[in-house]
């Protein structure tokens, strides 16, 4: 093989994998929602995903990685919720509520989706305590 037919080689095949990228779709979407921590997330390590935006996560078994309000990363997979569905549940983020004792039941978090395998985990409303003063 010559030289000149060489660098063609190079050139067409950089055109060909530049071209097959190019009509793969882009997968850009960003979801954000809101949850209201139960007890039982806590004591399992689990963050449950509404059912409204259960089609924007990875399928079970895909990798996912949170990432909390201070910037740690907390990586994990996709699970069922039960039998039947297709993503309901993140396990295994016992670590993200050692972290943060301050998210206890009744906690409001905000999740935003930012790519294909990563949400960020943002601190919503604290569940408010209302303080009784005997008088």
């Amino acid at each position: 093989m010559s030289l000149e037919n060489d660098s063609y080689a190079n050139t067409t095949s950089e055109q060909t994998s530049a071209q097959s990228s190019s009509l793969i779709p882009q997968q850009v979407m960003s979801v954000e929602f809101d949850v209201t921590v139960k007890d039982w997330w806590i004591e399992g390590g689990r963050l449950v995903i509404p059912k409204d935006s259960r089609q924007y996560f990875p399928k079970p078994g895909e990798p996912i990685v949170l990432i909390d309000y201070e910037g740690r990363m907390y990586r994990s997979k996709m699970h069922n919720l039960w039998q039947g569905v297709d993503v309901g549940r993140i396990d295994g983020i016992k670590p993200f509520y050692r972290n943060h004792p301050i998210i206890t039941p009744g906690t409001k978090l905000h999740v935003k989706l930012t790519g294909k395998n990563t949400a960020v985990v943002l601190m919503g409303e604290r569940p408010s305590r209302q303080v009784v003063v005997d008088q």
